[in-house]
């Protein structure tokens, strides 16, 4: 049970429900996630409580790893925010929430907060129709890739697994193989890595992996899980390019197909943290709209 503010609990698998009781009823920010928020919490950091009925989150910076708090609810908005920054100017020496998500600052607007878009945080929608398309987008760098790929290594072979199915050793095996391509010391003691070992414990019937082969020979994956309101979410996603560098449009591209057989319409594929490689990668295929999140403070 998660407990009532200014208490706080360290979060835990069990909690999955509580947190998702509340975050269903908004779009997929990636942030409340549960998924997400229990495999990047490496550190066992991350903490949980509620106020008026809203779920509130202590986070560490992905960058900076200093902590502050977010929330995400429809009760009381005004009192919620309010009390949480003077507990993080108490607490935490800092004056601002972040992450807020834009379902929450209209009310706020209207009562004298000061209001900042978090860009760096801003979730990428992509449409899972358009994605499947993707090999006929013309003159675009992804279509051309495809097209690369599927000259090279037209026996590439794909396979659909849950997470619960998957041959997890060979995809760690990949991980590394990905780690030493980026010249990453130390890959194991890395938090993703080490985020991807707590995502491979979960036990998640929604989680599935599109994983593709090359004569027998794991070369990239791509994880995802399906969610109950027409999305998917993005997890982990490695590959390696020294086969081609078009391997990552062939996942996206293959998990676009597998994804719009289940229906799903639309796929969140996270943030870019203001890393200009990340936005350029996420750029390249056209999202189709964008979840936006805030930075609250006190006027």
């Amino acid at each position: 049970m998660i407990p009532e503010f200014p208490q706080f609990k360290h979060l835990e698998l069990s909690d999955r429900e509580d947190i998702e009781k509340i975050t269903r009823e908004y779009p997929p920010y990636s942030d409340f996630n549960f998924t997400s928020m229990w495999s990047w919490d490496t550190k066992g950091e991350m903490q949980i409580s509620q106020l008026n009925g809203n779920l509130v989150v202590k986070f560490a910076d992905y960058l900076t790893k200093n902590p502050f708090l977010s929330f995400i609810g429809k009760n009381q908005i005004c009192d919620t925010a309010s009390r949480l920054i003077d507990f993080s100017v108490e607490n935490y020496n800092t004056d601002s929430l972040m992450l807020v998500p834009g379902e929450m600052v209209s009310e706020l607007n209207d009562f004298g907060f000061s209001i900042l878009p978090d860009v760096n945080a801003t979730d990428y929608i992509f449409s899972i129709e358009r994605l499947r398309e993707m090999h006929n987008w013309v003159e675009h760098q992804a279509s051309r890739g495809i097209e690369s790929f599927l000259k090279l290594h037209s026996d590439y072979t794909v396979e659909f697994s849950s997470i619960e199915n998957l041959k997890k050793e060979k995809h760690l095996d990949l991980f590394s193989k990905w780690a030493k391509n980026k010249d990453v010391k130390n890959h194991t003691e890395s938090n993703e890595y080490l985020a991807f070992t707590r995502f491979l414990d979960i036990s998640n019937g929604d989680i599935e992996f599109v994983s593709l082969y090359k004569n027998d020979i794991l070369i990239g994956f791509t994880a995802y899980e399906v969610l109950s309101n027409d999305f998917a979410i993005a997890h982990f996603s490695k590959a390696d390019t020294k086969h081609h560098s078009a391997i990552y449009d062939i996942l996206n591209w293959e998990e676009a197909k597998i994804l719009n057989t289940k229906k799903v319409k639309y796929y969140n594929w996270e943030q870019d943290l203001g890393i200009i490689g990340l936005q350029n990668s996420k750029l390249k295929y056209k999202p189709h709209s964008f979840l936006s999140k805030f930075i609250i403070k006190k006027s």
